[in-house]
């Protein structure tokens, strides 16, 4: 796991520039600027270390680190303290008697900040890199890009990978397996060269623009449409494009190397978002532009090994989409087809085979399988699809809500479903029979808060599997709950999770019913029980807007609300959206439009925020055709008027 790291200062934006500093080295860091919100977060996380400002507004630092003490959990926590004011052997001896590990001065120049951070994680456990079957890098000559994605996503790797060749350089960020970002440093993969190749815009739009980007006037994408050369969805399409072809771009290396940097972030980068499934991305790559030799090299070496269907990839070949020619194909597979029968397939074929191989829904084995018919698969791919229609999101949220408000107070043998006595193999398979049920890669074409509720389920039957899942363990948890305690770290935050989640859900339904009051209760719920969820924190502030429609005051506190929402959850389309419709209804039209855009740019098919910038873009376009129409109406008559006389 990450090293995380608690910030509490006073001053918001030395706490911004800090954390950035310190995710760019690849920790996680969470922030707080005032002592109740200190306590808030550590009663659900505990860092493991912590940065604290010694004078804070209501209770200061040393309060604060001496509160800490007191908890068992973080007794033994590192402290570094900062301090604006002079350091006197006074202070630095009390710092001493709470069990800092030291003082600075404040600001902390950056350099100085992650190496006190770093000293910490040389000695710390939390240092080491989580297991992987994935090397941490190699050469893509060894383990060809396909495999890579392949592995990141099975491990749900959170961080960055890095490719090189020759002077090619590029960093693919990822989210719990799902690429995220690209960014490039050739100058050919530029948004401008990529518009004008595209003809989106012509090379004097594009040179005005460069110049309005260098006078500091914003982002080139926000230029170019206040410059309307394109609108905001016509430059959300290209953004999402352009981000698309950068990444399948690395399917044309032939070799190269790459290296894996868990739990970092990069700057600056060109956002992914894909419908269905991260291995879709896969697939479309290998037909895109992987090298054709390297394929046919890789049937060649295995021309008498067989290909056959696996049944457990059925799950997510839903949603890579395939076409009636391709569904045919697959129907074909019998267990006797060899990669030497594939060699002399035509194109589509090998790369459809190859991409199918490198995310494992075809194996391939050694000798012909016993006539497995493919054709059950095909059926239930199909299936799967009309499972997975839109129409179908409110059913499969019912659904999760149920299955969630059931394990929510149970013990991990009632969340898994098995009496106390069950052995690691009836453990095992209960466990994947809830996981393939609930999996979130099974909802990501579903709404964002079908999504989040399917994770928030995940992670609790995952912990509870990770509590039982042996023996060893299964003695341990057994002597805690007859002795009436509760095993904090895979039970308490797991049930508050999903005890805000389940809230969550509800505030939702009642939104859709009108019930304001009620949907505020539940939001609010929701924020106490999980503080650092960012979408609660929205929803609760535009429902507030909604229970006093009229009141300017109850706005500017929704306005906050949301806006810490945006914080906290930067990679989700929900917050930026909501905050939006409160700029709207504050008449703050060209900030609604860029959080709206932005929305738009994480999640291309988020129909709500494409909706607002089109009936934005049609007002807009009305009144000058109003205002044209009057400009015209004078004219005329002014000339009438001339030529009277």
């Amino acid at each position: 796991m990450s090293v995380s790291i608690l910030c509490v200062y006073e001053d918001r934006e030395l706490a911004r520039v800090h954390a950035e500093t310190l995710e760019a080295e690849g920790f996680e860091v969470i922030c707080a600027h005032d002592g109740r919100q200190t306590s808030e977060i550590l009663r659900s996380r505990h860092p493991d270390f912590i940065v604290l400002d010694a004078y804070l507004p209501r209770q200061d630092g040393f309060e604060i680190l001496a509160e800490i003490r007191k908890l068992e959990a973080l007794r033994l926590t590192p402290v570094l303290m900062l301090s604006e004011g002079d350091i006197t052997p006074e202070i630095s001896q009390r710092v001493a008697d709470l069990g800092a590990i030291g003082i600075e001065s404040s600001p902390l120049p950056m350099d100085r900040l992650v190496a006190r951070v770093a000293e910490f994680v040389k000695r710390s456990e939390g240092a080491v890199e989580p297991e992987s079957a994935l090397p941490i890098s190699g050469s893509l000559c060894e383990m060809p890009l396909p495999e890579i994605l392949h592995g990141l996503r099975l491990e749900r790797h959170t961080g960055v990978v890095l490719f090189e060749h020759g002077k090619k350089k590029k960093a693919a960020e990822f989210s719990e397996g799902w690429p995220i970002s690209v960014k490039s440093n050739l100058v050919s993969e530029c948004l401008g060269r990529y518009l004008l190749r595209n003809r989106l815009c012509g090379q004097e739009e594009l040179d005005e623009s460069i110049s309005r980007l260098q006078a500091g006037e914003g982002m080139q994408g926000q230029i170019l449409v206040a410059m309307e050369v394109l609108d905001e969805a016509a430059m959300a399409e290209a953004l999402h494009q352009h981000a698309l072809e950068k990444f399948f771009e690395l399917f044309g290396w032939r070799d190269g190397n790459f290296s894996i940097r868990h739990c970092a972030h990069i700057q600056g980068g060109s956002t992914i978002a894909i419908e269905g499934h991260p291995e879709k991305l896969i697939i479309e790559g290998v037909k895109r532009n992987y090298p054709l030799k390297l394929i046919d090299r890789y049937l060649a070496a295995h021309m008498d090994q067989c290909v056959v269907p696996v049944t457990s990839g059925e799950e997510y070949v839903t949603e890579i989409g395939l076409d009636a020619r391709e569904l045919e194909w697959v129907a074909g597979l019998d267990g006797s087809t060899t990669l030497g029968d594939l060699s002399a397939a035509p194109e589509w074929v090998k790369r459809l085979a190859f991409g199918f191989i490198s995310i494992e829904f075809l194996s391939v084995e050694a000798i012909a399988d016993d006539q497995r018919d493919a054709r059950g698969i095909v059926g239930r791919v199909a299936r799967g699809r009309e499972a997975s229609a839109p129409n179908g999101d409110e059913a499969v949220r019912i659904e999760l809500a149920d299955l969630a408000s059931r394990i929510q107070d149970r013990d991990c043998f009632g969340v898994l479903d098995v009496p106390p006595t069950a052995d690691d193999d009836e453990i095992r398979i209960a466990f994947a029979c809830l996981a393939k049920q609930i999996h979130p890669d099974r909802f990501h074409g579903s709404s964002s808060s079908v999504r989040q509720l399917a994770s928030k389920v995940f992670d609790r039957i995952a912990m509870a599997h990770e509590a039982i899942a042996t023996a060893d363990v299964r003695r341990v948890y057994a002597e805690e709950l007859a002795q009436g305690r509760r095993l904090e770290a895979v039970e308490d935050e797991g049930r508050r999770a999903l005890l805000a989640e389940t809230e969550f859900q509800k505030g939702a339904v009642k939104m859709v019913e009108r019930d304001y009051q009620g949907a505020l209760l539940c939001f609010g719920r929701a924020t106490e029980n999980f503080s650092s969820e960012g979408e609660y924190r929205s929803y609760y502030g535009w429902c507030l807007h909604l229970c006093y429609p009229d009141n300017d005051l109850m706005l500017g506190e929704a306005v906050e609300h949301c806006r810490e929402g945006v914080k906290l959850a930067k990679g989700r389309e929900k917050p930026y959206l909501l905050l939006g419709r409160l700029y709207k209804v504050m008449g703050k039209m060209g900030a609604a439009k860029n959080m709206f855009s932005r929305a738009v740019e994480i999640r291309p098919q988020s129909v709500e925020a494409m909706r607002e910038l089109r009936i934005m873009n049609m007002r807009r376009n009305k009144s000058q055709g109003i205002a044209q129409g009057i400009v015209q109406g004078m004219s005329e008559g002014v000339l009438k008027r001339i030529f009277r006389r």
